[in-house]
């Protein structure tokens, strides 16, 4: 049986039009305004930019998820890796808070954590997830962007920011190169899934190119949700043009356990042109096996590092604060020996001084 995915045309964040469409989504899917009694919305609440900037879920989109359902108790939950900034400047600055006034649902940062039992290669990884999965059922409210490691975020990939706080970036220490994060990514979604009853994404305006956060923003002009997060993200992926083999933690998924057959409903989807997807290309090439012997031994060759940009820096040590093998000095200087090229730093920048520098290699590959 295919999995639906609702695709609604949704062309800006004005009130109305995100009205209609987010009810379009939910109705489509048969969701009942009165399906649930305690609700969790995670959003993606990356760093603390405005919402125009493309970074975070719009508070428009999140709002209407919100005011859609009649739950007794709804909660706004998330838990930034940069915990030297305090919350409410988040909620502040990405609109939520202002969400939370026109809706009643309370902000609530991810602090008490339960396990859940990850499979991984090397054995079983228990990875803390918020406690309050075990009373809320949750609503995942997403952003559809490009992203240095995975190659897109939305659906599957928020669902990472249900780990509080700093333990996000520690996980990046355990999991350093993309492609084994990727695979970490793929199997911690197994294990969390049971709790998500919807996947809702922003794709009004996606972020391509340097994503997550230093990207380009471009007009994409919909909003898809469904019940199954591997089907919406390949339904992201239709809209994006981007082939699902180059997205690593689909792939991972697909050898593994086998992705969903899905069907489109709503609108339909049509694909967006030239949409910058940095990265595929080198998955793509991973997955030939006839050519991964021949960039296993190029390897060496191929470098990304995070870079401080001096003219845009205001020192405010978000990256010392997020990076997870102290490898940012307190001047503000790179270790190299220690770093592991996580790009937690040029993550979680709020001032976009952190770019990152390829080598040749990776120039042609990326």
């Amino acid at each position: 049986m295919k999995e639906q995915v609702v695709a609604i045309r949704c062309r800006t964040y004005e009130e109305e039009e995100v009205r209609g469409a987010v009810e379009k989504v939910f109705t489509l899917a048969g969701v009942d305004r009165c399906a649930y009694d305690k609700i969790l919305f995670k959003p993606n609440m990356l760093s603390a930019r405005l919402p125009g900037e493309g970074v975070t879920t719009h508070p428009s989109v999140l709002r209407e998820a919100v005011l859609y359902f009649g739950a007794k108790e709804k909660l706004i939950g998330d838990s930034p890796a940069n915990s030297l900034k305090p919350l409410q400047v988040y909620w502040e600055k990405c609109g939520y808070l202002d969400v939370s006034g026109r809706t009643g649902a309370k902000l609530v940062k991810f602090g008490d954590s339960f396990f859940v039992e990850t499979s991984c290669k090397n054995g079983i990884v228990k990875v803390p997830v918020t406690s309050l999965l075990k009373d809320f059922t949750l609503v995942n409210v997403a952003k559809l962007k490009t992203h240095g490691l995975t190659v897109l975020t939305g659906a599957v990939k928020n669902l990472y920011g249900l780990i509080p706080g700093y333990q996000k970036s520690m996980l990046h220490s355990r999991f350093v190169s993309p492609l084994d994060f990727s695979g970490f990514i793929s199997e911690y979604y197994e294990s969390v899934r049971k709790y998500v009853s919807f996947n809702l994404v922003d794709c009004v305006i996606s972020m391509e190119g340097s994503g997550p956060s230093s990207g380009k923003l471009k007009e994409t002009g919909y909003i898809i949700g469904g019940r199954n997060g591997l089907a919406v993200e390949r339904a992201c992926c239709r809209l994006l043009g981007v082939s699902e083999k180059n997205v690593p933690y689909l792939r991972e998924t697909e050898k593994k356990y086998g992705l969903p057959d899905f069907e489109i409903i709503g609108d339909g989807i049509r694909p967006v042109s030239n949409f910058s997807v940095p990265g595929q290309r080198i998955y793509g090439l991973m997955s030939n096996p006839l050519v991964k012997p021949w960039l296993n031994l190029a390897g060496r060759f191929f470098r990304i590092e995070p870079v401080i940009m001096p003219s845009r820096c205001r020192e405010c040590h978000a990256c010392i604060q997020v990076c997870p093998v102290n490898a940012i000095s307190r001047n503000l200087e790179f270790d190299r020996k220690n770093c592991i090229s996580c790009l937690c730093c040029f993550e979680v920048c709020p001032y976009k001084a952190i770019e990152v520098k390829k080598s040749f290699m990776a120039r042609i590959f990326t």
